[in-house]
């Protein structure tokens, strides 16, 4: 039992070490406060809705270079800057190439916290500096991993949290399908591959609700039976919520399926403008979730 265990576990880490996960950007260089460690990059996550477009939010130090890798290793396909481009407006041209060619560095005038967006279709990148600027922000996503999870115990399919753009020190996922299990949460994917407890935060041994860095024990969260559920950390207060969420039924609409869509609260209430938050999204006898940044 215990060699079926060792093999089954060496055959999860040759598989997510292989460092590709493509709703990941990762973002490494002098610029960042980890600089060209890839055990410890964070990555910036793509949409829901647009699988080319990439946004998160990431402390960077001014007249220092950096790029974005989609593996978790260097000499694969990276995106910097087009040949002879320059940040304007905070605007810029992006390529794509292998192991510095093919493309440029990119750097940002002054240290800040930077919203970044990268639309690998357009081959462009936004990157203005965050409304919030309280505290560098040092990672931009987190991933649960673990037997309640969609991928199991994969880090590199680890499944997302995602960044609030106003408040970056906030990750969340609305919607998870969970299954009874537990779970931890790797905070930078290719160190998170060693196991190592140093990349991943854990429960807090003295309060559940509460996430605790490299701690010792291995203490996870439960989920207790299967179904949907929501997950928020801040990591400004070390707070985690858990939430199991309970959909409520909307009476069907009449008209056919090409309908407008509307939109309504998970109480029933319909919402003409909706902000920030979980909605119901009906089109014509089509009801689905809809999630707001």
């Amino acid at each position: 039992m215990q060699k079926s265990t060792l093999l089954i576990s060496a055959l999860l880490l040759a598989s997510s070490a292989f460092g590709a996960k493509a709703d990941c950007l990762w973002l490494a260089g002098d610029a960042l406060s980890y600089g060209w460690s890839l055990d410890d990059a964070t990555a910036i996550l793509s949409t829901p809705e647009d699988a080319a477009l990439f946004t998160g939010t990431v402390y960077l130090q001014g007249g220092k270079d950096f790029k974005f890798l989609t593996t978790t290793d260097f000499g694969n396909e990276e995106y910097g800057s087009a040949p002879d481009a320059t940040l304007v407006d905070g605007t810029i041209a992006i390529a794509k190439g292998k192991g510095d060619t093919g493309y440029g560095k990119i750097q940002v005038p002054e240290d800040a916290n930077y919203l970044i967006t990268v639309n690998t279709t357009a081959m462009s990148a936004t990157i203005v500096k965050s409304v919030y600027q309280e505290k560098p922000v040092n990672t931009a996503s987190l991933f649960l991993v673990g037997d309640a999870t969609p991928n199991g115990w994969d880090v590199m399919k680890g499944t997302p949290l995602y960044q609030n753009p106003a408040e970056p020190y906030v990750l969340s996922n609305p919607a998870i399908a969970m299954t009874a299990g537990s779970f931890k949460i790797a905070a930078e994917l290719k160190g998170a591959c060693s196991f190592d407890a140093k990349y991943w935060y854990f429960r807090n041994a003295d309060d559940a609700a509460k996430i605790a860095r490299a701690q010792e024990g291995d203490l996870q969260w439960s989920i207790p039976e299967d179904g949907n559920y929501s997950v928020s950390v801040n990591l400004n207060t070390d707070a985690i919520d858990v939430d199991k969420v309970v959909p409520t039924a909307i009476d069907s609409v009449l008209a056919g399926e090409s309908a407008p869509a509307e939109y309504y609260t998970l109480e029933g209430i319909r919402v003409e403008n909706p902000g920030r938050g979980i909605y119901l999204r009906k089109c014509g006898s089509t009801v689905t979730k809809l999630y707001v940044k």
